[in-house]
């Protein structure tokens, strides 16, 4: 379950609620606010020694302390096993079309994953992010920083210099960072047309717990877009799932005294709706895993056989549950 679901900060709830003009303003400021939590819960793992990025430091506030309802073993098992299976199935599609793809991340936040494929070598022709404006701008700002002391350069990784636009975009290459809502089809063509992407190229688009944040018409929207502009689109969606039983209705309520409301909840109840949610766009093939199954078999059961050893735990009765509740889709055209 992602760290946020667990707790609740009382002071910024109440100040959200004060000053709140409409669901979709305090929704919007509380969801790319999980952003920080997540990036902070990914760097605390990674230093327990979950899974390796050189990269992450640059945008984690190391000095920052991560609340102890962030530090459960099953927390980081967690993160491990969304961000393991997400880059399985970026690297499986780079390498099915000998590199000649382009990635797109929907709500990337400070996710890292362009600089973990180039610094391995792995081919690509194109990778494009989107987020809030408000999250870009930031990402850019970590982007451009001054190289530290064991700091790494992230601009050595683009093709060509990074023009930075309207302080929220970054065009460098062979990676763009564009700030967005997902929401506003027209918003999100004009972005996309500034990182002159091939539409006939194969490309892989990634969204980790974005379209639950969108309603169902808002998240169908996006994917018919997509499949109407794209000629061979594939889609990796990880996000909640069963989501109608009492473990739900406490993540509901303990977002909902961040600010947070999940209106897309309802696409994410079962693996039927997600597949209906991906055909019903023009998807043609759709697997559906809760992450027990891919914990289980999906990922290299040698490297899940280590994660296990990294902080034992004494039941996994938790964990099982945990993993239940969120599932990967795999759409492709």
């Amino acid at each position: 379950m992602d760290p946020e679901a667990l707790s609740s900060d009382s002071h910024v709830a109440a100040a959200i609620a004060t000053r709140r003009r409409s669901n979709s303003v305090s929704d919007d400021y509380s969801v790319q606010r999980t952003n920080d939590d997540a990036t902070q819960c990914k760097y605390f793992a990674i230093q327990k020694g979950y899974w390796k990025d050189d990269f992450i430091s640059r945008f984690a506030n190391s000095s920052a302390n991560v609340a102890e309802a962030r530090r459960f073993p099953e927390i980081s098992m967690g993160y491990w096993a969304r961000t393991a299976a997400v880059e399985k199935y970026v690297r499986e599609f780079l390498t099915e079309f000998d590199g000649k793809v382009q990635v797109v991340s929907f709500g990337c936040g400070f996710d890292t994953l362009f600089w973990r494929l180039v610094s391995s070598g792995a081919k690509l022709s194109k990778y494009v992010e989107v987020d809030f404006s408000s999250v870009t701008s930031k990402k850019i700002r970590h982007i451009l920083k001054p190289v530290g002391s064991g700091s790494v350069d992230l601009k050595a990784s683009f093709e060509s210099e990074a023009a930075v636009s309207h302080h929220s975009d970054l065009h460098a290459g062979n990676y763009h960072l564009v700030g967005a809502d997902l929401r506003q089809a027209n918003e999100l063509d004009q972005k996309l047309a500034t990182c002159q992407l091939d539409y006939e190229l194969p490309t892989i688009f990634i969204a980790e717990c974005v379209l639950v944040y969108m309603s169902a018409d808002a998240s169908s929207s996006l994917l018919k877009q997509i499949v109407t502009q794209f000629r061979k689109p594939a889609f990796v969606n990880y996000e909640q799932f069963r989501t109608s039983d009492a473990f739900t209705k406490v993540m509901e309520q303990n977002l909902g005294e961040r600010g947070i409301q999940l209106h897309g909840l309802e696409m994410c109840e079962s693996a039927e709706k997600q597949e209906e949610r991906f055909r019903d766009a023009g998807f043609k093939s759709v697997k559906v895993m809760d992450m027990n199954q891919v914990f289980n078999s999906f990922l290299d059961q040698d490297d899940v056989a280590r994660i296990r050893q990294i902080e034992m735990l004494d039941e996994m009765e938790l964990l099982q549950q945990l993993l239940a509740h969120y599932c990967i889709v795999f759409a492709r055209f």
